[in-house]
Parts: C-alpha cells; sequence; structure tokens
C-alpha cells in the first residue's frame, strides 16, 4: 500500500539525491519491454494458452484462419484470459514486469494480446500499432493522446493494414465499418486495394465492397440468430463493364463476383464468328452491332449464361443501399459509374431528389428510394424501381472522455470510455500518473480503481416483425491498491443487433488516490453520459 507519508519520504525538495536515484531507476526499468522477471508473488504463475488449436497460421504478413469457428474461438480465448487477472499478472511478470511496483512501464494494457502476438510472430497487430503511437506520446508527456485502445481483442486479430484472412477469403476492415472482401485467395488484388480508401474502392473482379450494417451480407455469409458470421456463403453474381475504344468498337471487362467453396470459376466466350476462348475476360474488343456470349461455371457446376444484350441488366441488384451509421445512408451503383451506360437519379419517399451515380441522405424513420437509371448516349429512361430503406431501433456508438487532476502532490490522467458495439455494452477507464520530464506519464500506484455501467440500451428483435425493446444495464468492477493492471473495464455481452438508447446510459469511472475518489461520477462530477 502507498500512504501520503510514503510519498513524503520522496518529495524532491526533502530528499533530492534519493529521489534522483529513484528516477534513474525507474527510467530504466520503463524503457524494457522484455527482461528479467523480477521476484515476486507471482513469479511462479504461468501464463496459460500460449498456444491453443484456435491459432491461425500468418500468411502474407496477417494471421490466416481456416474457418470462422477458428477466429472466433481465437478471440473468445484472448477475451477469457484478459478477465482472468492472475494470467494478466503472470503474463507482465513473463515481460518483465514487476505489477507490486511503484510505477509499471507504457508497455501494454493487453500482455496476454502482446504475449500471443510474439508467439505467432510474422505480423504486426492493428493494436501493438496503434499502442505504439500511443505510448510514444505518453513517454513525450502528451496530454492530449487517448490511450484506450478500442476493441483491444479483435484488433489482435487485425495486421496493422487492419486486414486478415479468413478460408478464401481477405478481409479488410475500415474505420467506418465499411470492409472489402477479395475472394478466391487473390493476393495480387489485395496488394492493389489495401491502401485505398473504402469510398474510393470500384468494382473489380473479386471484390465485394460492402458494409458492415448493410443487409446484403446475408448474401456472402450464413449468419447466426445474433447477426454473427457462421460460416461463408458461395457467391455468383455477374457484373460487367463496358468501354468504348479508340477504333470504335467496345471493350468487356468481367468484373463479377464469384466465388465457390468447392471448386474455380470458369469462363467461356464466343463470338458472332463462332470462335471462342476461355478466361476471365474476352480475348477481343467487340465491334458495333456483334454478338458475343459467355458461359460462366462457378467450379460447382452451377452455369449462366450471360449474352452483349442482357450484359447490362438494370435490376435491384445492380444498386445498394449501405447505412453508414447515424441513420446516414448512402445510395449507389454496385457497377463503376465511370464505365457505365447509365445516369443515375434518386427519388425519396419525402418527395426529395437527388442526382449523382452516389447520393447519401439521413432518414429517421423507414421510407423508401426509387432509382431512376437513364441512358447515356440518349437519356432515355432505361429502368426504374423502388427499394424500401430500413432504419434501425439506433446506433452503435462511442464516447470517450479525458480528466486530468492534481492531488496529494500528485497529478494524474485519466482516460474513460462507454460504448455499445456489436455483441457488447461496456465502460472502461484507465489511469496514468505523470512522473516528471524524462518518465513522462505511467501507470502508477494507487488505492483503487472501478468502472460501473447503469441505464438503458436497445435490443433489436425481428420475430416476426421488427421491435425495439430496452434492456437494463448494470454492473461495476472494481480493483484495490496497487499499479496492476493499468486499466479496469465492465463489459456486458449482448448479441448484435444491440444500439445506443441517447442520453440513457452512463459510467461511474475513477480512481481512490490518499483516500478520495477522483474520476466520472465522483464527488459531485457528472457521470460519463453516451449521447
Amino acid at each position: 500500500m502507498f500512504h501520503r507519508n510514503e510519498l513524503n519520504k520522496f518529495r524532491f525538495l526533502q530528499f533530492g539525491l534519493i529521489a534522483m536515484l529513484t528516477l534513474l531507476v525507474g527510467f530504466m526499468a520503463c524503457k524494457k519491454e522484455i527482461g528479467q522477471v523480477p521476484s515476486s508473488p507471482d513469479s511462479g504463475l504461468s501464463v496459460q494458452n500460449r498456444t491453443d488449436i484456435n491459432d491461425p497460421t500468418v500468411t502474407q504478413g496477417m494471421l490466416n484462419f481456416a474457418t470462422f469457428e477458428q477466429l472466433n474461438g481465437f478471440v473468445k480465448s484472448l477475451k477469457d484470459n484478459e478477465a482472468d487477472t492472475a494470467q494478466v499478472r503472470s503474463a507482465y511478470t513473463a515481460l518483465g514486469v514487476n505489477t507490486y511496483g511503484e510505477t509499471m512501464p507504457n508497455l501494454t494494457d493487453h500482455p496476454l494480446c502482446l504475449l500471443k502476438e510474439q508467439t505467432l510472430g510474422g505480423y504486426v497487430s492493428a493494436r501493438k500499432a496503434q499502442e505504439t503511437v500511443i505510448n510514444a506520446a505518453l513517454d513525450n508527456g502528451d496530454d492530449n493522446i487517448f490511450s484506450i485502445v478500442s476493441d483491444p481483442y479483435w484488433k489482435t486479430v487485425l495486421n496493422a493494414d487492419r486486414a486478415v484472412k479468413v478460408g478464401n477469403r481477405i478481409y479488410k476492415f475500415y474505420e467506418n465499418d465499411g470492409v472489402a472482401i477479395v475472394l478466391n485467395n487473390d493476393w495480387t488484388l489485395y496488394n492493389t486495394i489495401k491502401t485505398q480508401p473504402w469510398d474510393g474502392l470500384g468494382q473489380v473482379f473479386n471484390l465485394v465492397v460492402t458494409h458492415q450494417a448493410s443487409s446484403d451480407f446475408e448474401d456472402y455469409f450464413n449468419l447466426a440468430a445474433n447477426g454473427t458470421i457462421l460460416s461463408d456463403k458461395s457467391i455468383f453474381k455477374p457484373r460487367f463493364s463496358k468501354v468504348p475504344t479508340s477504333e470504335g468498337k467496345s471493350l468487356i471487362t468481367n468484373v463479377s463476383c464469384i466465388a465457390s467453396l468447392i471448386g474455380t470459376p470458369s469462363f467461356t466466350w464466343t463470338y458472332a464468328d463462332n470462335t471462342t476462348s476461355a478466361g476471365k475476360d474476352p480475348a477481343k474488343s467487340i465491334g458495333q452491332g456483334e454478338a458475343i456470349s459467355v458461359v460462366m461455371n462457378d467450379g460447382a457446376g452451377n452455369t449462366q449464361t450471360i449474352t452483349e444484350s442482357t450484359m447490362f441488366i438494370c435490376s435491384v441488384e445492380n444498386f445498394a443501399i449501405t447505412s453508414l451509421g447515424n441513420n446516414l445512408f448512402k445510395f449507389g451503383p454496385s457497377f463503376d459509374p465511370a464505365n457505365s451506360p447509365y445516369y443515375t437519379k434518386w427519388v425519396f419517399n419525402d418527395g426529395t431528389t437527388l442526382s449523382g451515380s452516389t447520393v447519401t441522405k439521413t432518414f429517421t424513420s423507414n421510407g423508401w428510394v426509387r432509382c431512376e437509371a437513364y441512358w447515356q448516349h440518349n437519356n432515355q429512361l432505361a429502368c426504374q424501381f423502388t427499394k424500401p430503406v430500413v432504419v434501425k431501433c439506433g446506433d452503435k456508438k462511442t464516447v470517450s472522455s479525458t480528466r486530468t487532476f492534481n492531488y496529494c502532490d500528485q497529478r494524474w490522467k485519466l482516460d474513460g470510455s462507454i460504448w455499445v458495439q456489436t455483441g457488447q455494452v461496456g465502460s472502461k477507464v484507465k489511469y496514468l500518473r505523470w512522473r516528471g520530464s524524462i518518465l513522462g506519464w505511467q501507470p502508477a500506484n494507487n488505492q483503487g480503481s472501478c468502472a460501473d455501467l447503469s441505464g438503458t440500451y436497445i435490443r433489436e428483435v425481428s420475430n416476426p416483425t421488427k421491435t425495439c425493446i430496452d434492456v437494463t444495464a448494470s454492473g461495476s468492477k472494481c480493483l484495490g491498491d496497487g499499479t496492476f493492471p493499468t486499466t479496469v473495464s465492465h463489459t456486458i455481452a449482448d448479441v448484435s443487433t444491440i444500439f445506443n438508447k441517447p442520453g440513457q446510459l452512463s459510467a461511474g469511472l475513477g480512481i481512490k488516490v490518499c483516500g478520495v475518489w477522483h474520476g466520472w461520477g465522483y464527488g459531485g462530477s457528472p457521470r460519463l453520459i453516451l449521447p
């Protein structure tokens, strides 16, 4: 226990030489990441599950899971192990950190994740990449850097490019919950698109561009009742683009999405002179009025025959509605507008009209949109159709806040978060103490830390019709004296279709210093509220 009289013994004005030596020793200890394991009551503990049946392989700098079952098991194992304080303390010890010391290095808030990453090797996780930036800022005394890594277990799965491989598909996730799915182990394609923003991705062969909140997820995956992914589905979606050439001909490019779970797709093209060719794209451009057709086989024995006259069928499948969160929706084509024979107008149920290949609009309740597609060459209406716009019961949301305070001759920094995300409601606080310009911000000894959660969130139920149900959230996790662990969180697991109820969910987050609690919800300070 670290009492006030012990603090006074180390004041710089009274014992300058002792303080200087302490500072030097602390500096050397705090800058090591892995070193000699210190002697402590925990030195006999062993870190469990360093390797297990859910461990993936590593392929081209990213984790490679055979199935979603393996991926889900891996994430669950990380969560379960990090929830075990004995394992967390043992992991810190394995990393050369004395969890009974007055300070701890800004090493990691998730030591079991770090050890797992080191065991696997060959990739840098998104968690580690983000934490490296945070710790560098903290070591430089940055008061403004927010030090909590959200979704650390999921970010351990993703590499620094936010990508992971499952089965024969590569998934790249974006901050806006968008996702690019590269089919059929197409690493060349992935290396082409991995640095592009989600909104800048066009339709190309072997690429699905979608959003985790989009209803078309059911086209690509078998989903559990709570909306989580169970397994892949075969995909067979023919798509083509047609571009005029300088010779007055047309160049047809196959941008289809075809992914069989048991075979490799094939294509046989037949031209006007009855010659044929095999391959993803036609072997030659097509003259004015010339016929062309393709027989597409998904590799599992399913075929579709497409002719030139029907390669640009105007149908509901040509366009997508994507939720961007906060009741904002994006309406756009599933083909590259630059190579399209159409231009589009969008008519909405409230009477407004928007023009453009891709538009966005906010809906506060369920409605509809009518897409009108016009031919580029003569401005005639090619086709029109109407699709419903379904507003969910709410939004996923996270709010974060930082608080600094001085008390008992100490300067503290608290970072707090409260969130509703897919499958979880939670709150967390991280505490750091200012140790001077050399050591910067570090976790340090205190008399207690606590994170509690209370209020209401929403669960969406769709049996038989969509219903929005209020769910009560409550509970807390508190720890006693010490520097360990560096963060405290309280979480509640729930299904994927849960949402924020604005202003109804709050958290009390704080630490106890010299007998007094500080933070959100203590000493007259307001609780942290999720807006």
